[in-house]
């Protein structure tokens, strides 16, 4: 039993500190997130459809820009064209795949069904949509084309695909799912430290994968990991802090309260 605590915690970042409520129970964990469906439900349809929306409809909004001068792109950023490593890119999503599966798999083995695994998987599910919203907004809006569309891969030149590099969606998304996980930890179970480094150092290789592939540019991947962390820590410490409607003489209103 032990042996395996071990593995769920160190793969999924939800380690209990010493004394803490036991995992073996079902449902032992204490309830950390605030959930309120009126404020929870519409952020996360409206995610999903700025998620899907663009996407159905790439061809007419993103108009190819490409070939595209080396040149004018900034000294930081110049030296990933020419980077084309199909198995970084594997790599870089196989290991957000994995990285996006285990904090659930291992919250409902270590909670249990209940109230607390109900909460941390509505505010999982809300960080990634509205991740997801937000990566889905400035690709469209930049339209950056990648390293690889500015080399010259004659499949990307003409694709709506060569033009979505700013910013990394891969990124931001492994860093935003760890950084709510870590966040859950430090609120449940008391941990300061290792999770961050998980989160950071995760992060980081996913980045350099996506830089060596060719899909990103450095200042991409950079912006990528600074948007998920905000998503990632602001939307768990405002469920935290318990958000909620509140009505008042001019009607409805959001209000929170509380502490990091």
């Amino acid at each position: 039993m032990r042996t395996r605590r071990a593995i769920l915690l160190s793969v999924a970042l939800l380690a209990p500190s010493p004394g803490r409520a036991s995992p073996d129970e079902p449902g032992s964990g204490p309830v950390v997130y605030h959930i309120d469906p009126r404020v929870d439900a519409p952020v996360m349809i409206a995610s999903a459809l700025v998620i899907v929306i663009p996407a159905l409809y790439s061809s007419r909004l993103i108009h190819p820009s490409c070939p595209c001068d080396p040149q004018a792109v900034n000294s930081f950023d110049r030296g990933a064209i020419g980077n084309h490593d199909d198995v970084a890119d594997a790599v870089s999503s196989v290991t957000v795949g994995l990285m996006l599966a285990a904090p659930p798999v291992a919250d409902w083995a270590l909670l249990g069904p209940g109230k607390a695994l109900t909460s941390d998987l509505v505010v999982y599910g809300e960080v990634l949509l509205v991740n997801g919203a937000l990566v889905q907004i400035a690709k469209y809006a930049v339209q950056r084309p990648l390293p690889l569309t500015y080399a010259g891969d004659p499949e990307l030149i003409q694709s709506p695909g060569g033009y979505r590099s700013f910013y990394s969606g891969h990124t931001a998304t492994v860093v935003a799912a760890l950084a709510t996980a870590a966040y859950t930890i430090r609120r449940r179970y008391g941990e300061q430290v290792w999770p961050w480094l998980v989160v950071a150092g995760v992060g980081a290789s996913v980045g350099v994968e996506r830089v060596a592939s060719g899909r990103h540019f450095p200042t991409d991947v950079i912006a990528g990991a600074a948007a998920g962390l905000a998503v990632g820590l602001t939307l768990p410490w405002l469920h935290a802090s318990g958000p909620s409607l509140a009505a008042g003489p001019g009607g409805f209103g959001l209000s929170v309260s509380g502490r990091f």
